[in-house]
């Protein structure tokens, strides 16, 4: 077996996924590399008999490196934008001549000067001339009746998005204060896309589709997956440090109609997902005496019980702060849905079978919640037997001017058995 406990610094970031064909379609800040992928299914000696199960896809880094290794891959994805993403990724035999035609179609049928029903986001983020081609392209795009020809020119005009705005699009802020200048209109980078995702694919051996996406919450049961059908699970959860991952990719989902306004993207997407920042929930609705009586809390009181002293400085440290933001109530509810996820992944997991996990400890107004091992604790009230974490590297420097704190955090790995 390949040697699992030596990795490189850098496994847990998506650095590697930028100049890896079909993984840099679309590019994810908090995503992880696709070595991880390929190290865990090498050392594990995984097969053709094997299946991964990812509860968290994101942009599908799991997905895609089973199945360029052959092995099955079953995954979970809260955000329909992301959803999609994912299934353009996974068809590597998409016919490349009926793509070609549908990009000369919307050349020839490009409108360069109509003016279209552009959000106010858009307004602000792309020139005139830019607008109207992207609005032209998602009416041409969104008119394909083939369902995986409209999928992949969707995703090369996700990518166009990110790099034909005024300001840099960089997960998850707008840097407004930076200016991009661009050579290429928003088409010419929509046709340079399509070409070099074309040109992807010609890489890449045929192969049949090994994996499999579905857009669910995995906090709660998918019927799709039967109990104890997968051999092992790969993933990176959302970590505890308050990235809205509902806001990250408004962009692109204000653009493509998804969301429209801070509500939609409360009631659509913040609420398919794990709760990872302060933006989930309303203070207000938060109540102790309903929190003691969850499954999560009568399994795991010897580990909330402690929690509730760390939480108790993290609130009081809040009033202190400008932004109030309240970490006690989103440590509370974070771990809760994490028990969530992880009851889920162990009926999923075979009874031999393995999970690692991507993870980052975190330091909310200073005050240090070793998420690792507790995310390690509670996988136990579950049912898994023992577990083990590698440090990866470490990480939260950026944070130390707007969070104030001078800890030192680590993006570790957890393994559960």
């Amino acid at each position: 077996m390949t040697d699992l406990l030596n990795f490189d610094n850098s496994i847990g970031t998506a650095r590697d996924n930028r100049s890896k064909p079909v993984h840099d379609w679309y590019r994810f800040t908090a995503g992880f590399s696709y070595k991880l992928v390929d190290k865990i299914i090498k050392g594990e000696e995984l097969a053709k008999g094997d299946t991964i199960y990812e509860c968290f896809a994101g942009c599908g880094t799991t997905l895609v490196s089973a199945q360029n290794q052959g092995i099955k891959a079953i995954g979970n994805e809260g955000q329909e934008l992301l959803f999609d993403v994912i299934r353009a990724k996974l068809n590597w035999n998409v016919d490349k001549n009926k793509i070609l035609n549908e990009l000369e179609n919307i050349k020839t049928n490009l409108r360069t000067n109509q003016k279209y029903d552009y959000h106010k986001l858009m307004i602000s983020l792309y020139s005139e001339k830019d607008l109207s081609q992207l609005y032209s392209i998602k009416e041409q795009v969104f008119s394909i009746s083939e369902l995986d020809i409209m999928l992949f020119l969707k995703l090369a005009l996700t990518q166009t998005l990110h790099k034909s705005s005024i300001h840099p699009i960089s997960v998850p802020y707008i840097s407004r204060n930076k200016t991009i200048r661009k050579d290429l209109s928003a088409f010419e980078i929509f046709e340079k896309i399509v070409f070099k995702m074309l040109d992807d694919i010609d890489k890449i051996k045929i192969v049949k589709q090994s994996s499999k996406i579905y857009l669910h919450d995995s906090r709660t049961k998918n019927e799709n997956i039967f109990d104890n059908s997968c051999t092992i699970s790969i993933t990176s959860p959302p970590y505890l440090n308050n990235l809205d991952y509902g806001e990250v990719s408004k962009v692109c989902s204000h653009f493509f109609g998804l969301t429209n306004s801070w509500n939609d993207i409360t009631e659509k997407v913040r609420k398919k997902l794990v709760t990872g920042a302060t933006t989930h929930f309303k203070n207000k609705e938060f109540n102790i005496d309903n929190y003691k009586n969850t499954e999560f809390y009568y399994l795991n009181s010897s580990i909330v019980e402690p929690l509730f002293s760390l939480t108790e400085k993290i609130r009081l440290e809040s009033y202190k702060r400008v932004g109030k933001k309240r970490f006690d109530i989103l440590v509370l509810y974070y771990f809760e849905d994490m028990f969530k996820v992880l009851k889920e992944m162990r009926r999923i997991i075979s009874a031999n079978g393995k999970a690692y996990l991507v993870l980052g400890d975190s330091a909310p107004y200073g005050i240090f919640i070793d998420t690792t091992k507790v995310l390690g604790e509670i996988a136990l009230s579950v049912g898994f037997k023992k577990y083990k974490i590698i440090k990866l590297r470490e990480r939260g420097t950026k944070w130390k001017l707007r969070f104030r704190h001078n800890l030192k955090l680590s993006e570790n790995l957890l393994i559960l058995e």
